[in-house]
């Protein structure tokens, strides 16, 4: 993929980058315009020239180039943020829609993480560095010009050489940095594959054998990373010392044509100031040339994606209407198999559950009780049959109005490394302080909250590592309950609590699930009083149980 081809599947993203470029560009013509007016003040010092125009340049001229470079900057970041975003994505679909990996785990992993990351600099820093590099030094080339033809000789010869020297270093760069990807790539895969058989190498006694292949291995990978940043070392010091040398001759040149009294004070100033700045893009494209070749290597990684294309006329699907309310939910004749299984989970299951009625579903472990609740959360998606609300096929509902009309607890609730607060107010964010703690008290999670050393603003640790298994399982209830949402879902809710707590959180319970519809699953007797309806699935099919 080139950098044309990438920036051009994301529209916006392009638009943001032309622009950024442009103002980088404009900011680069504002500091030649600056170095001018600095000649012109520096030369009307000694020639007793009147200051105050030269000045008032200097000043216009650099708010100029402040202005130009933040505002590119700006852009050019979004810009990034944005493709990188959409690279992603893009990733992760492809992988997702694919059959069979191509690609192991590691190198798949490399180049979603620091292989996307690394289009950072390729994109804010190596592409404009190259865009200026062409338009730069010509602007600054017809300036000399201009000032002092004799100049142009110099630079003529002294510029194409400095872009054959960033050619033919940055071809190395290049194979290098192609290398160094495959290797990290591969390296990534070899640590992830002995991390998952380290219990195998232990039974075999080749736990030690291997930490030596780890010393080597990750030994060539530094060499290989140091081989890089060598080249790019070296790429950087020929640029500047060509760029310097090439300076140092035009200083000789009009030094002596000067003391002839060939070209004036306030020409050979400008000249003099104004070479460095012909090298200038050239020596930062040489600085930037190593994001550059690891960018070119990651873009040659990249499968041909399909990044999100913004349309001028952006339509949405015309999703049937979520009802506010839940009517009747039905499920006809479903069936559902696991990928890569041949065993029916569910073989044309049957059951229709009424507005506002409280449904237990019990069976032994694996028989698919979860798997019900994750078809009607639309994780799954059955494979015969078909789940209806209201007489609707629930696949013709949009979505994410679905889910905003779903309140659930798993059966292994997942809390964040952060705050109760933030962990409970997950579910609603506008949520009113008194709906937080009427929340927190129907969970039974008042006391034990109140008791932590900040209260609701405690944090709980990565997963809820400083809370015991039942206090968070009241804090994902209590998440739950903040979201007033029609249909409610709880999968073992009472699994972590003892026998006491399970009963009183039960009690404490039956006033919110009065007016919603329920499906609870369920091991224990004590749920069963919540129950407007029993059904017991086994052997992939269901039946009702009597109260």
């Amino acid at each position: 993929m080139s950098p044309r081809e990438l920036l051009s599947r994301v529209p916006s993203a392009q638009c943001l980058h032309r622009i950024g470029v442009l103002l980088s560009i404009l900011a680069s013509v504002a500091l030649v315009a600056w170095t001018l007016s600095l000649a012109r003040s520096i030369s009307g010092v000694f020639e007793h020239q009147p200051l105050t125009p030269a000045l008032l340049g200097l000043a216009g001229f650099l708010a100029l180039r402040v202005t130009f470079r933040f505002a590119s900057a700006q852009l050019l970041a979004a810009s990034s943020s944005r493709i990188r975003m959409g690279v992603r994505s893009a990733l992760t679909a492809y992988w997702s829609a694919e059959s069979t990996a191509s690609a192991s785990t590691g190198v798949d992993s490399t180049l979603l993480g620091p292989g996307v990351d690394s289009l950072d600099d390729y994109i804010t820093k190596y592409l404009p560095a190259r865009s200026l590099a062409a338009v730069i030094p010509l602007v600054v080339f017809l300036t000399i010009g201009v000032l002092d033809p004799w100049t142009l000789l110099i630079l003529l010869f002294a510029g194409p050489m400095l872009i054959l020297l960033l050619a033919v270093i940055g071809s190395r760069t290049r194979a290098l940095a192609d290398q160094r990807f495959r290797e990290l790539g591969w390296l990534r895969s070899f640590y992830l594959d002995m991390v998952r058989g380290i219990p195998t190498l232990k039974v075999f006694g080749r736990a030690s054998e291997s930490v030596s292949t780890i010393e080597e291995i990750s030994d060539r990978f530094g060499r290989t990373t140091m081989s890089v940043l060598r080249t790019a070392f070296q790429t950087s010091l020929v640029i500047e010392w060509a760029a310097t040398a090439a300076t140092a001759l035009v200083a000789v040149q009009v030094s002596f044509r000067m003391i002839d009294g060939d070209i004036g004070f306030a020409t050979a100033l400008a000249v003099l100031i104004l070479t460095p700045e012909f090298f200038a893009p050239l020596r930062n494209l040489a600085i930037e040339y190593h994001a550059g070749q690891t960018g070119n290597a990651v873009l040659a990684q990249l499968p041909n994606l399909d990044l999100p294309i913004a349309s001028a006329s952006p339509t949405t699907p015309a999703w049937p209407a979520v009802p506010e309310k839940m009517s009747v939910l039905r499920f006809e004749e479903v069936s559902f198999t696991y990928p890569g299984t041949d065993h029916l989970t569910l073989d044309r299951v049957s059951f229709t559950i009424a507005a506002g009625e409280t449904v237990v579903l019990l069976g032994p472990s694996g028989v698919g009780k979860t798997t019900v609740l994750d078809l009607l959360h639309g994780r799954l998606e059955p494979s015969a049959g078909k789940i209806t609300i209201d007489n609707t096929p629930l696949a013709r509902l949009d979505p994410d109005a679905w889910l905003r009309g779903i309140t659930s607890v798993p059966q292994n609730p997942f809390m964040f490394s952060s705050s109760v607060y933030n962990n409970v107010t997950l579910s609603n964010r506008r949520a009113s302080t008194e709906q937080i703690h009427a929340a927190l008290k129907l969970a039974l999670a008042s006391d034990f909250v109140a008791d932590l050393p900040l209260g609701i603003d405690s944090p709980i640790g990565e997963d809820g590592a400083t809370l015991s298994g039942g206090q968070r399982q009241r804090l994902a209830i209590a998440r739950a309950l903040l979201r007033d949402a029609p249909l409610v879902l709880l999968d073992e809710f009472t699994a972590h609590l003892d026998p006491e707590t399970e009963l009183e959180l039960i009690s404490s319970l039956r006033p919110f699930l009065q007016d919603r519809t329920a499906v609870i699953v369920a091991h224990r007797e004590a749920t069963l009083s919540l129950a407007d309806r029993v059904f017991r699935l086994e052997h992939g099919c269901i039946e009702e149980v009597p109260l």
